[in-house]
């Protein structure tokens, strides 16, 4: 395990890793069914946030997780959009904030990616694709072989200009 793990993990952290742990113990992902329906327009937003505590299990936590919601202004919901955002997500700490960021892969999923700065440049860009509790903790743990990075870090507009990482 690397030196660099900290502890103690909040509670969505800890849940991971226990999610992690049980799944590489058992070598079955956690079953978490159909993502909630969108029912208007207006309520996107609330239907990303609704989605990624479905997928992270927030619920099961036994405590009220904030999220915060907003359009990002960087990256497009789909690739080489350009009129619709993707949607940014936090989850606030007393000690951290993990970023999230909402977009459409070429399959129309609706995928997550989890915000951290480029090795390269520094800027926040989507470092690994993030879409249950389970993948979360093998992300704090830097324990799963698949951890390969997010398909959308080496295309994100957030890089400096003179990046490195930019279509590697």
């Amino acid at each position: 395990m690397p030196s660099t793990i900290r502890k103690p993990y909040n509670p969505v952290e800890a849940a991971a890793v226990q999610a992690a742990v049980e799944r590489a113990q058992t070598g079955q992902a956690s079953q978490v069914g159909p993502d909630p329906a969108l029912h208007s327009h207006d309520a996107e937003l609330r239907w990303v946030e609704a989605v990624l505590r479905h997928r992270l299990s927030l619920h099961s936590l036994g405590r009220p997780i904030g999220i915060r919601t907003r359009d990002d202004d960087t990256h497009p919901l789909v690739a080489d959009g350009v009129h619709f955002p993707a949607v940014a997500l936090s989850i606030s700490f007393a000690d951290r904030t993990l970023d999230f960021l909402a977009t459409y892969d070429d399959r129309r999923r609706l995928i997550f990616d989890l915000l951290a700065p480029c090795a390269q440049c520094g800027k926040p860009v989507p470092t690994e694709e993030i879409n249950s509790l389970g993948d979360l903790g093998d992300y704090l743990l830097q324990t799963r072989d698949g951890l390969g990075g997010s398909p959308r870090l080496r295309t994100s507009p957030a890089h400096a200009a003179d990046c490195l990482a930019l279509g590697d």
